[in-house]
């Protein structure tokens, strides 16, 4: 996605795995997301070594009015 194209009203932050495994799922979401008008925002749209991932994703999920997590693969600490 090109940076400057999308409005925090429409843009949907997405926090999910980013593995081999995971990559169906993620097409499927966000196909959904698109499909249905919205602006999906991950932590990997951009590929800018020099920012801080924290700080990619902070400003990410200030930019989005709507956010999906995917809490599928958490575990409980023992």
């Amino acid at each position: 996605m090109a940076q400057g194209t999308s409005t925090f009203e429409t843009n949907v932050f997405i926090n999910c795995p980013f593995d081999k495994e995971y990559k169906p799922l993620l097409r499927a979401l966000l196909f959904v997301v698109i499909d249905c008008g919205f602006e999906p925002r991950i932590a990997s749209e951009s590929i800018d070594s020099g920012e801080i991932r924290v700080e990619k994703i902070k400003n990410l999920i200030k930019a989005s009015r709507y956010s999906i997590h995917d809490l599928s693969r958490m575990e409980t600490l023992r």
